[in-house]
């Protein structure tokens, strides 16, 4: 058994701040963040990572939006 492809995706997240912005203007600042999984689906769109895989199941999911990321590093595959 083959697993989906294992990858590192550097990506840029949107935030949101719940709090009012006092004195200082608000700035658009974005740093990127990482996400390590498990790829179970690629399409324009984006992608969807898994971070738990076992044959025809996976679990704790994440969605990110093609424009979001950054880059994709395929780190291998698990052959049991």
């Amino acid at each position: 058994m083959k697993s989906p492809k294992l990858v590192l995706v550097e990506w840029t997240d949107a935030f949101h701040r719940d709090a009012w912005q006092f004195g200082a203007v608000p700035v658009a600042d974005f740093d990127p963040c990482w996400s390590v999984g498990f790829l179970m689906d690629e399409t324009k769109q984006g992608i969807i990572l898994a971070q738990s895989w076992f044959d025809g199941d996976c679990g704790n999911l994440i969605g990110i939006p093609k424009k979001m990321i950054n880059k994709m590093t395929v780190l291998g595959d698990l052959k049991t």
